[in-house]
């Protein structure tokens, strides 16, 4: 009679396991973490954390003026919390250009003696409120094309750089006996993409149909991705946030009686009644990343919006 016990993963220890065999550790050191939209404010709070758990920073976004600025806020972060020194490069991007992805993507060791990045935090993306009878195609396609083809076109920089780096040469299997390449092993390779839960649902009151469809991409691009990559250790998961009261986003719903109106709209359909705060995605940015964590999870998509796809 078959044994209906289903083994698990691991077999039982003989000796009792350490504190590191049952707690995960989130620290990043001797990592480079690549953060887009590197200038922005939930960028902003997300690097912070990662300068906290000891990764260096290689941060890109269009801006070069907005990319200094973050550059220096971040390195007084590090002074006032006494974390040591820290490496922070920044590069102008557009992110919606293979091309010039690729080209950025390859330079980033140089700056950082020569450590290639296998952390990815990818936040760059923007949003257009347009009625879709009245969207202009050239709009449409140039938000497409940062916010989803952007999004292929790092994780394919970045996977590339890893693959070509730990390249094998044609070994023996021990069970065929045939000459074959081994696959490369990238065990703490972990890519976090910023969705959105408009990929899940339909926002309402404003009109953003480009915006929708394009986070709706990058979600199913992640399970794409996470599937075709699992061969190599290359974890892939997104984090699909809800309303967040950045900087930028809590000056244009206090600017007017419209942006108030706006406000009380979206609160009142979270179930917890309020927006997210930027910090509140650092616990789930950092689970992902962790290669001891979350080295079972790929593929995943996590909503933090308050509740409000429940609804």
């Amino acid at each position: 009679m078959t044994n209906a016990i289903v083994e698990s993963a691991e077999p039982d220890r003989a000796s009792m396991p350490s504190l590191a065999d049952v707690l995960p550790s989130f620290r990043l050191d001797g990592h480079v973490t690549v953060v887009t939209g590197g200038s922005g404010g939930l960028a902003h709070t997300l690097c912070q954390a990662l300068l906290a758990q000891g990764s260096e920073l290689a941060l890109l976004d269009i801006s070069v003026d907005r990319l200094e600025y973050a550059r220096l806020e971040l390195e007084e972060f590090a002074r006032c919390n006494k974390l040591g020194e820290v490496r922070v490069s920044t590069w102008p991007c557009d992110i919606g250009d293979a091309a010039i992805v690729d080209e950025v993507v390859h330079a980033i060791p140089l700056k950082h003696d020569g450590i290639v990045p296998d952390k990815l935090v990818h936040t760059a993306g923007f949003c257009q409120n347009v009625p879709a009878h009245e969207y202009d195609p050239k709009a449409a396609e140039n938000l497409v094309r940062v916010n989803l083809m952007g999004s292929l076109y790092i994780c394919q920089s970045m996977t590339k750089q890893l693959l070509a780096k730990c390249r094998r040469r044609r070994s023996v299997s021990s069970e065929s006996r045939e000459a074959g390449e081994a696959l490369p092993q990238l065990p703490n390779a972990s890519f976090v993409l910023i969705g959105s839960m408009s990929g899940c649902i339909v926002n309402t009151p404003q009109p953003q149909v480009a915006y929708n469809m394009s986070k709706a991409g990058v979600i199913h691009m992640v399970r794409s991705l996470a599937c075709e990559w699992a061969r190599y250790g290359i974890r892939v998961n997104s984090i699909s946030p809800g309303y967040i009261a950045t900087a930028l986003t809590k000056k244009v719903i206090s600017g007017s009686q419209e942006g108030a109106a706006l406000q009380q709209e979206w609160t009142s359909r979270v179930p917890m009644g309020r927006m997210a705060e930027p910090r509140e995605f650092v616990g789930a940015m950092l689970y992902l990343l962790s290669s001891t964590a979350s080295s079972y999870t790929t593929g995943e998509n996590m909503v933090i919006d308050g509740g409000y796809v429940c609804w």
